[in-house]
């Protein structure tokens, strides 16, 4: 993860202090440590380590916040995140101690929460993980827990009942509009008009396919959105908390089962690599996902595409930053996805 711009750090560290002191108990004391940036993880919100020692005791606590300027994501409602993880640990799930929620932007110039740090592994972005990391060292079987493991907690996360929360902040589609019609909406605006201007013939008609044939019809469950093993903490192959909530809405869960497995497909055979031994195939991940949830697999064809739609058009967007910041121009990895998705969804 790149060092985001925040401005002054030192200043942003004492406020951090002075808020700590007040919302953990006999910490008047508390003196809060550098900050500084988690390794080799994600590019949407902004993550700060914080250190602290309190009374001889070390805390270790993380804070979330927008970034200054974002190459993916047009709004960060970080409200809602933090809203969807209490609900999330409500249901069994695992995610972060939350110590609070703050909606003045004036100590760090976002709001911001923080959660308690949690031990565990995170398997990294950059590079991506089959690469080489502490994923490639597990055996097959290892590795096939692991994503067992993953692949029952995002079903726990779609079984989620709805109708005992307040999900009017939770981004949706109109109960006429087909269940994606929002994500393709939020889609749609990563789509400049130079972008579109450039882009590649094959994925401009993939984005006007997705565009002309979303599905009517599908249940609608809260979706994780980002839905990969890379936003997880893992311990003993196991989730130990699911973290990322800043794509989340409520859709046909379909779509999050397909991201699941694409988003770590593309970044390993589209960079070359072969994918690791152990892990499901396509139709294995929806297979399992439908013995745990009883809910229906429809339309899998058109959530496959807009996954690797989706993803074409986030490598060209930053691809494109890079290019103008004069880093050289990258071709998009994910391209010849695009394009076997694309003749499958047409020949159907």
């Amino acid at each position: 993860m790149a060092k985001h711009d925040l401005g002054d750090l030192e200043v942003i560290r004492a406020n951090l202090e002075g808020w700590l002191r007040d919302k953990i108990p006999n910490a008047q004391q508390l003196i809060l440590s550098e900050l500084s940036f988690p390794e080799a993880s994600g590019e949407s919100s902004v993550s700060l380590i914080l250190r602290a020692e309190n009374n001889g005791e070390t805390l270790g606590f993380i804070c979330r916040m927008k970034p200054r300027e974002s190459q993916v994501f047009t709004d960060h409602d970080l409200p809602m995140q933090y809203n969807l993880m209490q609900m999330a640990g409500e249901n069994g799930i695992p995610v972060p101690p939350l110590l609070g929620f703050e909606h003045d932007a004036s100590l760090t110039g976002s709001d911001f929460y923080i959660m308690g740090f949690v031990d565990g592994q995170i398997p990294t972005d950059n590079p991506p993980f089959a690469f080489g990391s502490w994923v490639t060292e597990l055996s097959d079987e290892q590795r096939a827990l692991m994503w067992s493991n993953g692949l029952n907690t995002l079903a726990k996360i779609h079984q989620i009942n709805l109708a005992d929360y307040d999900v009017s902040g939770i981004p949706t589609s109109d109960k006429n509009a087909s269940p994606v019609q929002h994500e393709l909406d939020k889609f749609n605006q990563l789509i400049t008009e130079d972008l579109r201007a450039t882009m590649e013939p094959t994925l401009a008609r993939a984005v006007d396919y997705i565009n002309e044939n979303a599905p009517k019809a599908g249940v609608r469950r809260l979706c994780w959105g980002d839905s990969r093993v890379g936003n997880i903490i893992w311990q003993d192959l196991t989730p130990n908390a699911v973290i990322d909530w800043e794509m989340a809405g409520i859709g046909d869960p379909v779509q999050d089962v397909s991201w699941w497995y694409w988003i770590d497909y593309i970044n390993s055979v589209g960079l070359g690599v072969e994918r690791l031994g152990g892990l499901p195939s396509l139709d294995e991940i929806y297979s399992q996902w439908h013995a745990l949830t009883g809910l229906p697999i429809e339309h899998t064809d058109y959530y496959d595409l807009f996954s690797v739609v989706r993803f074409a058009i986030i490598l060209d967007t930053k691809f494109a930053a890079m290019e103008k910041a004069g880093m050289g121009r990258i071709d998009n990895f994910s391209l010849p996805f695009v394009e076997r998705q694309l003749k499958k969804c047409e020949a159907s």
